[in-house]
């Protein structure tokens, strides 16, 4: 697909809060399946669906990042692969989401991204083509494959450098995706950071045990 087709299907579904907005008005079941968000998505593209799956990680909703964050290694996969489009295997489009804790953190969302979208609009083109998006694939692989991890507070970081490039991608807005991409690196390097904490506490307590 042309950089250009992609521009005008994104163009034609309006901007982050509408995108928002549109979803909390649906009618929803007891529960969210990953699949009902794809289906109310319909055809947009990779960064609507990563961006609704990046909010609950930001605010966060406690367990939601292995259930979101798989996905999102998934979606990365396809985008490096050159897809014009998400698609989730029926397993985990049958993962299911709790209601509630899921549009109540919609709701919190929506006035954050109409503040945020002021400052959106098409520049840095090369940054949002479809060689980019293959290169952002992989850096949302990365992001996604951390935010899963089981780590108390290690979420938050990469989940919100992937919401930059979803709205990079969505507005076609090379400099939020820049952005990114540098929430990225300090992401990684926050969280190597803290597992390197982690494992030199392991060391000096199992040395004050069994030393």
């Amino acid at each position: 697909m042309s950089d250009a087709s992609r521009a005008d299907r994104d163009a034609s579904h309006g901007r982050v809060s509408d995108l928002l907005n549109e979803f909390l008005a649906r009618d929803h079941g007891p529960r969210i399946a990953l699949g009902d968000v794809m289906a109310l998505l319909g055809d947009r593209a990779f960064g609507a669906l990563l961006l609704i799956l990046s909010i609950p990680n930001i605010l966060p909703v406690p367990g939601l990042s292995t259930a979101t964050g798989l996905p999102m290694i998934l979606i990365g996969a396809q985008m490096a692969a050159g897809r014009s489009g998400p698609w989730l295997p029926r397993r985990m489009a049958a993962v299911t989401l709790d209601r509630d804790a899921f549009l109540a953190v919609m709701r919190r969302a929506e006035p954050w991204a109409g503040r945020v979208e002021r400052h959106l609009r098409e520049r840095l083109p090369q940054l949002v083509g479809a060689t980019a998006e293959r290169l952002l694939g992989v850096a949302v692989m990365i992001l996604a494959g951390i935010l899963a991890l089981p780590i108390v507070f290690g979420n938050q970081p990469p989940a919100f450098a992937i919401a930059l490039i979803a709205l990079g991608l969505i507005e076609r807005d090379g400099a939020f995706v820049l952005a990114g991409l540098i929430a990225g690196l300090l992401a990684i390097a926050i969280i190597a950071a803290v597992l390197l904490g982690l494992g030199q506490a392991g060391t000096v307590l199992w040395q004050h045990l069994f030393g």
